[in-house]
């Protein structure tokens, strides 16, 4: 829904750092850390956001304290390693790398491996 909302600068940080206490279609209760995030511009902007991307008022509340449950930016943290070590997992099981890891008595460094990123149609190099 963040994505979808297209959040960004503060609002999109605020979004994914905030504890979600409540969300409704067309509501969400916030838990801020940082009191300085907490602010009418940011509210509102968010607000506008959610509505734009709902298509109807979306209801913004903040509070202020301890942030103790799960946030987006967790969630995504947690996916985004999961997703690693799945990808690093099936590379280690790969015919061709235990064979060359085999032939040239190599290790694999789990920290290289990257999934592969679509190519620039207009590169005319393999520089990454």
């Amino acid at each position: 829904m963040i994505r979808a909302a297209g959040l960004e600068g503060p609002v999109k940080m605020i979004a994914v750092q905030g504890q979600v206490l409540s969300l409704t279609e067309d509501s969400v209760k916030l838990r801020l850390g940082v009191a300085a995030l907490a602010t009418e511009p940011n509210r509102r902007a968010l607000a506008e956001k959610m509505s734009a991307r709902t298509g109807r008022p979306f209801r913004v509340v903040f509070e202020v304290g301890n942030v103790e449950g799960t946030t987006v930016a967790d969630e995504e943290r947690r996916e985004r390693v999961d997703a690693h070590r799945a990808m690093v997992e099936a590379f280690r099981k790969d015919p061709f790398v235990i064979d060359v890891a085999e032939l040239f008595g190599g290790t694999v460094d789990e920290d290289s491996i990257r999934a592969l990123q679509p190519e620039d149609p207009d590169s005319t190099t393999n520089e990454r």
